[in-house]
């Protein structure tokens, strides 16, 4: 198997050459799912890169014990968990959409620093 950092430059010169060479002669639709096809190589050299990162910046709770603790009110208003659980679907969100959309992570960041 190839390493990661060399399947992320093939999805990157594949992409280059799909947005450079190949969708300035499409048209409408065409040029439509070209672009798809564009976004989705961008998202998986994303989730390679993050699949093959040495550690996640904190460690997070699994859904099986986010839900059991919720369902067991370990996370009830005033408890002390509550911030933690915050804290862990927060940084949860931003991985998620470090991955998937990092314009979004971007305008939601932004959008914190000037609130």
């Amino acid at each position: 198997m190839e390493a990661p950092g060399q399947i992320v430059d093939l999805l990157e010169i594949a992409h280059s050459t799909l947005t450079a060479d190949v969708l300035p002669l499409l048209k409408d639709e065409s040029r439509y799912r070209g672009l798809m096809v564009s976004n989705a190589m961008c998202i998986v050299a994303r989730h390679v890169n993050a699949a093959f990162r040495p550690t996640a910046p904190l460690p997070l709770l699994g859904d099986v014990a986010i839900a059991g603790g919720i369902r067991a009110g370990q996370f009830d208003g005033g408890s002390p968990m509550r911030s933690a659980l915050v804290a862990n679907l927060r940084n949860r969100l931003v991985q998620e959409l470090s991955i998937d959309n990092p314009r979004m992570l971007e305008t939601l960041q932004n959008s914190e620093r000037t609130s």
